[in-house]
């Protein structure tokens, strides 16, 4: 249900609104008012209301007398008095006779004034006013004792009494008053409905027109409904029904009862306080009718409020828990009063701790059909409805509006429609199905199914269009309005906002004016003292009073309650109820489905055989489940809980708790402190909670959840499923094929033996694999990941991340980052991602593949396939045969001592080889090759290449552009290709071909082989060594006019086909098939170098450069 938070008025207002006691809502001359009580030393305040989103306004205020005594925590009654209304306020000691008059329009409070012309006491805790044909009847009690009294209040202010009821104290209570008093109708007949806390009862009473009082029913909580020291109560209708909403301080929990109109209460629901609510040891309670339409308001000393809707049977289903913020006042909630005006809930709350009252306004929309479905196919209306399926209902459509749909106890079909629905299924044998389901704006509550603490406990199905939710014999199958497919993923344990307890069938008894408890056999008092109580085969109700009791309920469905000293309770066969009360206590369940509370001190369990609830309470409690599906609470208090054989459900709030599954599929839930946790055989589920806590799987296929906090998480046998949770957790996956998922914190995950999964998450986490063919995600976060033996896949995730595949044939990825990644012994297959990243292949045959990024990659060992992929990367071969491939971007390879081949695709890449034969590759762009030892071959490809041979015969092509080509000190061969190339031959008798386009060809040292190509080259000498007379040059197609001989390095200073002249000149000649030119260069005449021409050809001084 919507809800805004209005404002929260008067923080500032010490003395009129803080430490507020009570609220009170009236409505004088047709303006409603707010009427305010605080503790002693304050006093009573007034405040107009506007709408539901306006502010209230400040009216007046009346101090408390000076003499006034606190007797309890005031409380307001507004008396209507015919002409005046009056204020009085209960428990103030000086004013218990007097109230204050207030005023319409301006809220104006009178002076301290008799309420009555006759008085009522000096001591009252309840104080309520009924207004019937037959006149103006007041009803009050005193403190002291359990006497209920009406009055007629006369034309002239006195009091005339017409009915008095006392009703006698339980055994064991302790001040027992009064508390609450609250007036109701059904079916015509008034009827008064008293708590009282210290006597643990509710009574219920007729009132005749006139005021007299019938004896009364009373429900005493020893008749096993659940609730502990009620200390307020309200009455709501549902679907054409009347429920008293009893709510228990000292069980911190709110108990249902049908109210018919002879006065008998029917226990129909019971829920706690629980994680999920706010209403811890309730301290405040209201409730609010729409229409049919009934809502409970609750809070308690946990910080916040929790609301709910009543079904038309009487059950409470959750609507919301606003908890507590520092723009308003819900901490210590002291009372709730709710207002209905223009469709909209107003709510005020007070707190016993903080200063002003928070205003809310709840906007539950159009109020729809409220009731129970007929049979067949029922449909809703326009409006938000609330429809319980009943035993022949087969199909419900709720249509437009924010409907809840409740299944019975039969299979049916439950369609939502328009608006944001609540749908409510029931436990049955058979198909729930779900239509028209929207994920995110509808709710799915299974509070309904059982004791249901965890999703875990449930089994889900994908569908193509939805889901499937089994539990037991429950098949829930949710189908989405848009179609699309549903997971465990998509839910969460909201799913279970409260849990709803059965309530046994024991009848109330008439209790007359000063009689005594109940006689019959089916109930047996204790005394003060150590008593030995038996039952026999007929169901029981035992209270056995103070002392060291012992009971033993015998063979029927018994309810028994020790109270205070240290109990030996024993229910015997049946479906019993025992509660311990205070002192050490030891409860048997024997053999039925029982319910076991330990209550107050360190208490001992057992559920013995069946299925089984047991609560620890306070205290350091030993439970112990024993045989059937049993639930064990171990409540506050350092416990152990063990659930023996069957399927069993174990969980624990607050302390250091002990959580032992053992047989059976079991449940395990930490709480609030350093739990542990064992599950034992079976299937198990475990989580851990908040707490430093450690959980062990033990054999079976196990589910461990290690929740907040540091935890130690062992899967033990079995294919497990493992989440760390938060904090920095440490993990173990045992024996089998485990799943184990990180978490925030940065933890540490280790596989063990099988194939597993592992999922780092968020966090900075250490992932190792251990043995067997594992898979690991390191999700966001700087992870470390170790594959260790076996054929393991590892994924980096988000973030810098470093991974090592240890031994085996491994897979790697980076993924995103700056990662590295180390493959190990055996032939590894690495993936760098995006990143700059770094890729150590290890022993083995590897493949490397840079991805994204500037990259480094070394093969290392073995023969190995580096790809740099994009970015400028960095390849190593290292020491065996190895292919290195640059890809996209300026690279650089470095082949090492194998017989490598390097590509470096696109990009200015750099090629170097070391030893070994080699083939270097350039490929698109400007690249730099250079060989090493061994005798390499270096293409160029598309580009302005530059080519260096190094010291082995090397082979050299450039491609199509203007490359460079340089031979080093072997025999290489140099093919410039297509294009302005240059061609150094360098040491070595060296073979150069320019190619097509103007190339420059310069042999070097050795007797070289130069051809120059179809255009216009250019062969260049600079050194007397590039072609002496016993190692010359070769020039091959050399073409006059258009070629030429650059001999300009040698200063030449005469060219001419003569004799040499005088000194450095050359000339030519011809000698058989050549052309030979000759160089003098020290003038003796005689040729230091010559260059030979193939052919016979026809010089001239053109053809030189000198």
């Amino acid at each position: 249900m919507e809800y805004r938070h209005v404002t929260t008025f008067g923080v500032t207002q010490q003395r009129w609104l803080a430490n507020i006691t009570d609220l009170a809502l009236v409505e004088i001359d047709g303006q409603a008012m707010l009427v305010v009580a605080t503790q002693l030393g304050g006093g009573i305040s007034s405040y107009a209301l506007g709408g539901p989103g306006t502010q209230i306004t400040a009216l007046r205020n009346r101090a408390y007398l000076g003499d006034t005594t606190y007797q309890g925590p005031p409380r307001l009654s507004v008396i209507d008095m015919g002409d005046r209304s009056m204020v009085h306020v209960a428990q103030m000691g000086g004013i218990a006779d007097q109230a204050t008059e207030l005023r319409g329009g301006n809220g104006a409070l009178g002076s301290f004034q008799a309420l009555f012309q006759n008085g009522l006491g000096r001591s009252l805790t309840a104080l309520g006013q009924v207004l019937t044909a037959q006149g103006n009847i007041v009803y009050s009690a005193q403190d002291g004792g359990l006497r209920l009294q009406t009055h007629v209040v006369t034309d002239d202010g006195r009091l005339t009494a017409r009915g008095q009821v006392v009703l006698t104290a339980p055994a064991g209570s302790i001040d027992a008053t009064l508390d609450r008093i609250v007036d109701t109708s059904v079916n015509g007949q008034k009827i008064l409905v008293a708590v009282s806390a210290g006597g643990n009862f509710i009574s219920t009473h007729l009132m005749s027109p006139t005021g007299a009082l019938s004896a009364g029913v009373v429900h005493v909580a020893g008749q096993g409904a659940g609730y502990d020291a009620p200390s307020d109560l309200r009455v709501v209708g549902s679907g054409g029904r009347t429920y008293v909403v009893v709510a228990g301080s000292g069980s911190g929990s709110l108990t249902v009862f049908r109210l018919d109109g002879k006065g008998q209460l029917t226990p129909v629901d019971h829920v706690l306080d629980e994680a999920t609510t706010r209403f811890q040891s309730v301290t405040a309670l209201e409730t609010v009718q729409m229409g049919e339409r009934g809502f409970v308001f609750v809070g308690g000393a946990d910080d916040g409020i929790t609301v709910f809707t009543v079904l038309p049977d009487g059950r409470l289903l959750h609507l919301g828990t606003i908890a507590d913020t520092g723009d308003m006042t819900l901490a210590d909630v002291s009372d709730i009063q709710a207002l209905v005006r223009d469709g909209q809930i107003m709510l005020f709350v007070a707190s016993a701790t903080e200063t002003g009252i928070t205003q809310l306004s709840f906007q539950p929309g159009p109020i729809g059909k409220t009731g129970f479905a007929g049979a067949g196919i029922v449909k809703g209306g326009t409006g938000g409805d609330l429809l319980v399926a009943g035993a022949d209902t087969t199909r419900i459509e709720g249509g437009a509006g924010g409907d809840i749909l409740v299944a019975g106890n039969r299979p049916i079909t439950l369609v939502g429609g328009t608006g944001a629905d609540i749908f409510v299924p029931s436990r049955v044998k058979g198909r729930i199905t779900i239509q028209d389901y929207e994920h995110g704006v509808d709710r799915l509550d299974l509070s309904m199914l059982g004791s249901i603490r965890s999703i875990w406990q449930l089994r889900f199905i994908p569908t193509a269009s939805g889901v499937m939710i089994i539990y037991g014999e429950t098949i829930l199958d949710i189908q989405t309005r848009d179609g699309r497919s549903l997971s465990i993923a998509d839910f969460s344990n909201a799913l279970f906002p409260v849990a709803h307890y059965d309530l046994p069938e024991i009848d109330p008894e008439d209790n007359a004016p000063g009689g005594t408890p109940s006689d019959k056999p089916e109930w047996l008092i204790g005394t003060a003292g150590n008593d030995r109580l038996l039952g026999t085969a007929a169901p029981q109700a035992v209270m056995a009073g103070a002392g060291n009791d012992t009971v033993s309920g015998g063979a029927g469905s018994d309810t028994i309650k020790g109270e205070a000293g240290h109990d030996v309770l024993r229910g015997g066969n049946g479906a019993d109820q025992i509660r311990g009360g205070s002192g050490r206590d030891t409860l048997f369940g024997d053999a039925g489905d029982d319910l076991l509370n330990g209550d107050h001190d360190h208490d001992l369990l057992y559920g013995g055989a069946g299925n089984d609830t047991l609560y620890g309470g306070l205290g350091n409690d030993l439970i112990y489940g024993d045989d059937g599906d049993d639930v064990l609470y171990g409540g506050a208090g350092n416990d152990t809980l063990v659930g023996g054989v069957g399927d069993d459900w174990l969980q624990v709030f607050l302390g250091n708790n002990r959580l032992l599954g053992e047989d059976g599929d079991d449940t395990l839930m930490g709480g609030a402190g350093a739990d542990f946790l064992s599950g034992g055989l079976g299937n198990d589920s475990l989580s851990g909670g908040d707490g430093n806590d450690r959980l062990q799987g033990d054999d079976g296929d196990d589910s461990l959840d290690g929740g907040a906090g540091g935890d130690t998480l062992l899967g033990g046998r079995g294919h497990d499923l493992i989440r760390s949770g938060d904090g920095y957790d440490l993990v173990l996956g045992g024996e089998g094929n485990d799943t184990m998922v990180g978490g925030p914190g940065n933890d540490r995950l280790l596989g063990g033996a099988g194939n597993d999964k592992i999922h780092g998450d968020d966090g900075n986490h250490r992932l190792l694999a251990q043995f067997g063919a594992d898979l690991i995600y390191g999700g966001a976060g700087r992870d470390a990941i170790f594959g260790h033996a076996g054929n393991d896949t590892l994924f980096g995730g988000d973030d810098f991340d470093f991974i090592d595949g240890g031994a085996g044939f491994d897979r790697l990825y980076g993924e995103l980052g700056n990662d590295t990644l180390q493959g190990g012994p055996g032939h590894d297959l690495l993936y760098g991602g995006d990143g700059n990243d770094r890729l150590l292949g290890g022993n083995g045959n590897d493949s490397l593949y840079g991805g994204a990024g500037h990259d480094f990659l070394q093969g290392s060992g073995g023969l190995n396939w580096l790809y740099g992929e994009d970015g400028n990367d960095t390849l190593i071969g290292d020491k065996h045969d190895d292919h290195l491939i640059g890809g996209a971007g300026n690279d650089r390879l470095l082949g090492g001592s194998g017989n490598d081949i390097l590509f470096g695709n696109a990009g200015d890449d750099t090629l170097s080889s070391s030893a070994g034969q080699n083939l270097l590759s350039g490929g698109y762009g400007n690249d730099l090759l250079s060989a090493g030892g061994g005798n390499d071959t270096l293409l160029g490809g598309a580009g302005n290449d530059t080519l260096s041979g190094g010291d082995g015969s090397d082979l050299m092509r450039g491609a199509g552009w203007r490359d460079h080509l340089s031979g080093g000190l072997g025999n290489d061969t140099l093919d410039g290709g297509a294009g302005d190339d240059r061609l150094f031959g360098q040491g070595g008798n060296d073979t150069l071909a320019g190619g097509a386009g103007r190339d420059v060809l310069i042999g070097g040292a050795g007797a070289d082989r130069l051809a120059g190509g179809s255009e216009g080259d250019l062969f260049r000498y600079e050194h007397v060594n590039d072609s002496r007379v016993n190692s010359s040059d070769l020039i091959v197609g050399f073409q006059p006019g258009l070629d030429r001989l650059d001999l300009r390095p040698l200063n030449l200073g005469h060219a001419g086909p003569e004799d040499f002249r005088g000194g450095r000149s050359l000339s030519w000649d011809h000698a058989g098939s050549q052309t030979h030119v000759m160089i003098d260069l020290n003038g003796d005449h005689h040729a230091d170098m010559l260059i030979r021409l193939n052919g016979t050809l026809t010089l001239t001084g053109d053809d030189f450069l000198i």
